[in-house]
């Protein structure tokens, strides 16, 4: 089973290899003509992953992981073939569609197997090493491809969407090599039995629905916020820069992922949480409130504090969920991530239609941080606050 372990590195790696990330909002405006409608573009993809979320843990449950996996990858290059050749906000929303499809087929599944693997060997209490190691796989494809968006920019944002679709092929191979766990392997609940299970399960489990809760907050009107920066990050640096500011963010990204295991044993995941949103407001609103040059850079200061957090929330789920239902239970937690997503894509784009970027950017950096009370009633004890 550590084969997998080996063979999620490069599919991760291919799956946010993706060039065309830095300039999607700037690439959806200038075919819509609005922020409103290119921020709805991506609230679709991630309310179309909200939709499927839950079917496609089912999904995963029932007929395998490497299955699931193989057509995450197919669904999204399909998206991302929609992107490229979109004329209007039509083939945007086909795209978009097509993309959260892909996501959600990745969102409960490779966790699911990373820790089924795992636990085939023993290993599942180095859950957070492997997993913090595995995702800092996406960092480094994020970082480097959008290094590669600086030159390809040069030829037209068309040109850029091309060459993201090629590295979403290569996964669907990647992921047929996958051998399907032994923990998996032996599950045999119906379909509409897991998706009860789970939600019995997450609703009894206070401790589960609150991280469920807190990483909604987080995580979906964070991801949001990070999307639409691009658009801020333009109006200040020119075009080529903005590869280079979402190149370097990845790549504390990706430093922030490898130390996220000792960084955990170090410290524990209450005080992780809480550091990462006290820094994250605090830089994030000064560097919006003094919008200049030096602003981008207050936003990267707080890139490496993302791979812990994610890492922290992910091991604390993991460890609550059942075996029956790990990819049911986690697509359960994506499903509520991307309903706050979506809504506050949607505010974003309004809000900065009516009022400009600041406000709209401030909008989401002040939903994010509704995470922090959650997390703190959470873990008031660890705080001695209970």
């Amino acid at each position: 089973m550590l084969r997998n372990i080996r063979l999620l590195y490069i599919h991760n790696f291919l799956t946010d290899f993706c060039p065309q990330w830095p300039f999607l909002v700037i690439y959806f405006a200038d075919i819509t003509g609005s922020y409103t409608a290119a921020m709805s573009v991506t609230a679709l993809e991630t309310l179309s992953a909200a939709l499927f979320d839950i079917p496609t843990g089912i999904f995963s449950d029932r007929m395998g992981r490497r299955v699931t996996m193989a057509s995450g990858s197919l669904c999204y290059a399909l998206g991302l073939i929609s992107y490229t050749w979109a004329s209007g906000i039509s083939m945007l929303y086909v795209g978009a569609v097509l993309c959260g499809l892909g996501q959600c087929l990745f969102s409960g599944n490779n966790n699911a197997l990373l820790y089924e693997s795992l636990k085939s060997e023993g290993l599942e209490n180095q859950y957070h090493h492997y997993r913090g190691s595995t995702g800092s796989m996406y960092q480094l494809a994020l970082c480097l491809s959008a290094f590669l968006a600086m030159g390809l920019s040069h030829f037209g944002l068309q040109i850029i969407f091309m060459c993201a679709i090629i590295p979403q092929i290569m996964g669907v191979f990647v992921s047929l090599q996958f051998d399907e766990p032994r923990q998996h392997i032996h599950q045999r609940a119906k379909g509409l039995a897991i998706l009860k299970q789970a939600c019995v399960k997450t609703w009894n489990n206070p401790h589960l629905f609150w991280l469920v809760i807190a990483k909604a907050l987080n995580y979906g009107a964070g991801e949001s916020t990070f999307k639409f920066q691009t658009a801020f990050v333009n109006a200040l640096w020119p075009i080529w820069a903005v590869g280079l500011y979402r190149g370097l963010n990845h790549a504390l990204s990706f430093f922030g992922f490898r130390m996220a295991g000792r960084l955990i044993e170090r410290f524990g995941e209450p005080r992780i949480f809480v550091v990462r949103d006290v820094y994250w407001f605090v830089t994030q609103t000064s560097a919006i409130i003094l919008d200049s040059l030096v602003s981008p850079l207050m936003f990267l200061t707080g890139a490496f504090f993302f791979g812990p957090g994610e890492v922290a929330s992910d091991h604390l789920m993991q460890k609550e969920f059942t075996d029956d239902e790990r990819a049911t239970m986690g697509s359960l937690s994506s499903f509520a991530t991307s309903l706050v997503f979506a809504l506050v894509a949607l505010g974003i784009g309004m809000i900065s239609d009516q009022f400009g970027l600041r406000a709209g950017l401030g909008f989401g950096v002040c939903v994010g941080f509704l995470s922090l009370p959650v997390n703190l009633w959470l873990f008031r004890k660890s705080f001695g606050l209970a």
